[in-house]
């Protein structure tokens, strides 16, 4: 048994005084945590909690466990560091980034790298598959699109970035807007921000397929091709197409930079968020 895991469960459960609560605060489900909670008593042979309709309270043998538990998990994360500071070991920053960000992603690594002196190991992927990864810990930072579900993770403020439409060199305005179809991310890779942009769409009278699925590069021939028109925070234009401003309610894309809760983060890296928001701004 993995006792340190297990002492992170006895004292998420202990802080929160309910399983549903510290299985969030984990980023894991309750049953494995209920289920873990229940091998720790049976390791000490100890009841650690009462468990009623009213909620959960700890017993006698758990209050004074509590402190300990508390100390010895302090005392490992402290040696992780010493560790790592004893052996002049860094390990590379895990910066997730969503699909679609193009430079906007380039930006934030670049700017991680500059600012805090360290080697970035970029990761791109959907939005709901980085908050999964940030709420195991297995990454130190990412960006995902909002709106979206990020319990289990310490989310910071949504930063709206700059976005135009590409269109056709040779589409009006009106039309890019009403009729052309609009190439987006697959909607499982952000299902609620996707969603929001589609209603959006509509509001403003496009009445155009929206479709998805497709890389970067297709998309890109499609616009030049006169197919297609796709929102994008990239201010070049590849040839055969160009940009145009978006009414107020589309010109932003919005974004939150996700670190991992106390429970699953390496050792802190003091300013990393800021970093990607700054960088984002």
């Amino acid at each position: 048994m993995n006792l340190l895991r297990h002492l992170e469960f006895f004292v998420a459960v202990a802080t929160r005084r309910h399983f549903g609560e510290a299985a969030a605060d984990l980023g894991m489900t309750q049953p494995p945590l209920s289920q873990g909670i229940r091998r720790l008593e049976q390791h000490w042979g100890a009841t650690l909690f009462d468990r009623s309709s009213q909620g959960v309270e700890l017993t006698e043998v758990g209050e004074q466990l509590l402190p300990l538990a508390r100390r010895l998990l302090s005392e490992a994360r402290t040696i992780d560091v010493l560790v790592r500071d004893l052996t002049h070991h860094e390990p590379s920053l895990r910066v997730g980034l969503c699909t679609g960000l193009e430079s906007a992603g380039a930006a934030v690594v670049a700017a991680v790298r500059s600012s805090l002196g360290r080697e970035v190991e970029p990761v791109e992927a959907a939005s709901v598959d980085l908050v999964d990864r940030v709420r195991r810990g297995a990454l130190d930072v990412a960006v995902v699109r909002h709106p979206g579900v990020v319990d289990g993770t310490a989310a910071g403020e949504v930063v709206r970035v700059p976005q135009r439409l590409l269109v056709p060199a040779d589409a009006p305005d009106a039309l890019a807007l009403i009729r052309i179809p609009v190439v987006t991310e697959p909607r499982q890779h952000h299902p609620p921000a996707h969603d929001q942009l589609v209603d959006t769409l509509r509001r403003h009278g496009h009445s155009g397929d929206v479709v998805t699925e497709v890389s970067a590069a297709t998309a890109t021939a499609l616009i030049a091709a006169g197919r297609a028109c796709r929102l994008t925070t990239d201010r070049i234009t590849p040839p055969g197409t160009r940009l145009v401003d978006l009414p107020d309610a589309l010109a932003v894309v919005r974004l939150r930079a996700l670190s991992p809760s106390a429970a699953h983060r390496r050792a802190p890296v003091v300013g990393l968020r800021e970093c990607v928001e700054q960088a984002l701004a």
